[in-house]
């Protein structure tokens, strides 16, 4: 039997990504996030939310209806997937490794499947594994 988050990330769409599913029972609401390489538009999160609530998906654990809200990661959203860092190649991200204590910024420069390549606000050019990572934002400019 399949759990209600492995049900949803089965319905969504091969060119986005299921990125998590979070759900309060108590209010009858479900938050379902997704991302992709290309900007995620309303028509599509508006979409996916009427298939999901029109199909039998969630009818079974919510049989007085549901909300639903599909959305994608907002941009202080730490990134978490190597899809993620590819699109998000030349910003400028902070970054946290497991063994520093401090977070420090580099510009993206580079995906691999297993890591990344960064230029150090110094010049130095480094080479992150994404398992070395603790936590990766975008950062942020006004």
């Amino acid at each position: 039997m399949f759990s209600l988050k492995e049900k949803i990330a089965k319905v969504i769409p091969e060119n986005l990504f299921f990125i998590d599913l979070v759900e309060n029972k108590a209010q009858s609401r479900i938050k379902i996030i997704i991302d992709g390489m290309d900007s995620i538009d309303l028509q599509t999160t508006t979409s996916i939310a009427r298939y999901i609530r029109n199909s039998e998906i969630v009818s079974s654990e919510y049989p007085d209806g549901v909300q639903i809200e599909v959305t994608s990661p907002g941009i202080d959203a730490p990134l978490v997937y190597p899809f993620q860092f590819k699109k998000n190649i030349n910003r400028s991200l902070n970054v946290k490794t497991f063994d520093n204590i401090e977070p420090f910024l580099i510009k993206l420069t580079n995906v691999f499947k297993d890591s990344f390549e960064g230029t150090l606000v110094s010049g130095v050019k480094s080479r992150y594994k994404f398992e070395e990572i603790e936590s990766a934002t975008i950062q942020i400019k006004f």
